[in-house]
């Protein structure tokens, strides 16, 4: 017996954005040139008021015909329009703005808008900046993805942006629960003790690649002795700001592609870089399986005032975490879930941190911080707390109904597919940390593990907490929650293929021996495409589907006995009380 669920209307379902995006989709919200710093026709209120929760209401007003062209034209134009804005629709106080576009790269594409916006005026609201770079979160069903990993970084005093939820209005019109970046520029090296003279760039190498005279995607994979004028050819791959010290970021590049990986980077690796601040980013990106950061989701700074400075690393563009990523044939904007990405930096030719995990004293201090952040700082408690804290506060944007007259002329609905499911959309965040960590754990040794879809485990008196059974590759067959030990002992828990299943084409066999334990299991199957994780158990190579009238049940062989389950196939897993003993054998059949 499964949950209930809301289910939406047919003619609410017509509403689902549907279209798939590009294969590997750069995601990058900020494609503003290189820069220096710098210096009425409106529609009658909704009565349809989101009340009672704690996100800042902005309310922005734009002249229709202004408003036509801003969604008519190219997607891709830069070209700012005018508009003012409000915080308080009854408030007399107007915001003026220099401007507004759309923002982000294939995200402009989306349905749902992400938007740069530039006040005329610094904003408390925006943390004392004039730049708002407003994300639509289209694709994050959870609409948490993001708040949360900028979060961590500020968890551990990163340099990095902060974020943070508003309501959009447009002309009086609910659009939907956005998320503000913070800019990275001289307010963010100020507002982190940074000399804002520094050197801030950003590598964007992957985009002018061309195959030919630049057939790498990161400048860390490219021989920059190549180059005639270095510091010109550096000054058209990268963004920056102000004025960087182009002969520094030559020299680094050039150490990078030159030294191999071993004793000597190693040293020069802590000669250079802010060696902390590069482990712990590249430990938050592992956890929360943020693949693209190893491209060109990142800036480097550098004090070049400071002869003594050390080279820091700033995150950025964090829409595809928690195991939100691109499907083949079907993008972003998809329902599979995996967290068994790979403890690597792709195919990015990012030497820098590819010569780093290949260095074993830099991928010693590596894993050593991941055990670290994920016992003592990033712990399951602390997410579940983050979790409740912004869905609790968020909820009603969410699920604000896109049939409601009152909201959304501009788009179908807060972000792609089914509202009704939020719970078990989001309840993905925490389900992938639960997973991730025992995948990250087998992946640097830091478990015991015997076999690939075999593992055993000891229960006891002892036991607290979940006891996960994970194979050697970081794959968790299940997890069992004791409530009661009556005879401790070794469980053992393995997979078998079985295609006479209709459903998940699988086997789980449990054998207790002695053991005889009650309390909550959990069983766990694929249900992907072959990447990231080991491919799809269930019958079709669909997300969702009949998911939803799947069962566990006893199996003797050939005939199988439902029992009474509860399903969320948003992230493959079937739980039921029940007592382990002896040797039992469980489908997930229809």
């Amino acid at each position: 017996m499964k949950k209930f669920r809301f289910i939406l209307p047919v003619s609410l379902l017509a509403l689902v954005f549907t279209a798939a995006c590009s294969p590997e989709d750069p995601a990058d919200p900020d494609v503003e040139e290189n820069e220096q710093e710098p210096e009425e026709e409106l529609t009658e209120p909704s009565d349809e008021a989101i009340e009672g929760q704690d996100v800042q209401d902005l309310y922005l007003y734009m002249d229709n015909t202004d408003v036509s062209e801003l969604y008519s034209r190219d997607v891709n134009s830069d070209d700012r329009l005018d508009g003012h804005m409000k915080l308080d629709p009854d408030d007399d106080e107007i915001i003026e703005l220099d401007g507004l576009r759309f923002r982000g790269n294939t995200a402009r594409g989306l349905d749902k808008k992400s938007f740069n916006i530039r006040f005329e005026d610094d904003q408390d609201f925006l943390f004392g900046s004039n730049r708002m770079n407003l994300n639509a979160m289209y694709r994050d069903p959870s609409m948490m993805r993001e708040k949360i990993s900028w979060d961590m970084f500020a968890e551990l005093d990163h340099p990095a942006p902060r974020a943070e939820y508003f309501n959009l209005y447009i002309n009086d019109v609910f659009e939907g629960l956005y998320v503000h970046i913070e800019r990275i520029d001289q307010d963010l090296l100020a507002n982190h003790d940074l000399n804002e003279e520094g050197t801030l760039v950003r590598d964007d190498m992957r985009g002018h690649y061309n195959g030919d005279t630049i057939d790498v995607y990161s400048s860390f994979g490219f021989d920059i002795t190549r180059a005639d004028d270095q510091p010109h050819f550096l000054e058209e791959i990268f963004r920056y700001r102000g004025n960087p010290h182009w002969g520094e970021l030559t020299s680094l590049i050039e150490w990078v592609y030159q030294t191999p990986a071993g004793p000597e980077f190693a040293e020069k690796f802590q000669e250079e870089m802010n060696v902390d601040r590069f482990i712990d980013w590249l430990a938050v990106h592992f956890l929360i399986g943020d693949i693209d950061a190893f491209g060109d989701d990142y800036w480097l700074y550098l004090d070049h005032e400071d002869p003594d400075a050390k080279w820091e690393v700033i995150p950025w563009d964090k829409n595809l975490t928690f195991g939100s990523h691109t499907r083949s044939d079907y993008g972003v904007l998809n329902d599979y879930f995996a967290y068994e990405y790979p403890m690597d930096v792709g195919s990015w030719d990012n030497h820098l941190f590819m010569k780093l995990l290949e260095t074993p004293e830099l991928k010693e201090k590596l894993d050593e911080r991941l055990v670290q952040l994920m016992g003592d700082v990033f712990t399951y408690d602390y997410f579940e707390e983050k979790f409740h804290t912004y869905q609790d506060r968020i909820y009603d944007s969410v699920m604000v109904d896109p049939s409601d007259r009152g909201a959304f002329d501009l788009h179908p609905q807060n972000h792609f597919g089914e509202l009704g499911d939020y719970e078990y959309r989001s309840e993905a965040i925490l389900d992938f940390i639960e997973l991730r960590y025992q995948y990250i754990k087998a992946q640097i040794g830091a478990l015991d593990t015997e076999g690939t879809l075999t593992a055993t485990e000891t229960i006891d008196d002892d036991t607290e907490g979940p006891v996960y059974f994970t194979d050697d590759q970081g794959w968790v067959i299940s997890k069992f929650e004791p409530t009661n030990v009556v005879n401790e002992g070794d469980i053992t828990f393995s997979v078998e293929e079985n295609q006479e299943i209709d459903g998940v084409n699988r086997t789980f066999s449990v054998n207790a021996g002695d053991a005889e334990v009650e309390g909550t299991l959990t069983i766990y199957y694929r249900n992907d495409l072959g990447w990231p994780a080991g491919g799809n158990w269930y019958k079709e190579n669909t997300a969702i589907g009949e998911q939803w009238d799947l069962t566990l049940a006893e199996y003797d062989g050939s005939t199988a006995t439902p029992l009474d389950s509860t399903i969320n196939p948003y992230t493959n897993k079937l739980t039921i009380d029940t007592s382990l003993t002896g040797e039992n054998q469980y489908v997930i059949t229809h």
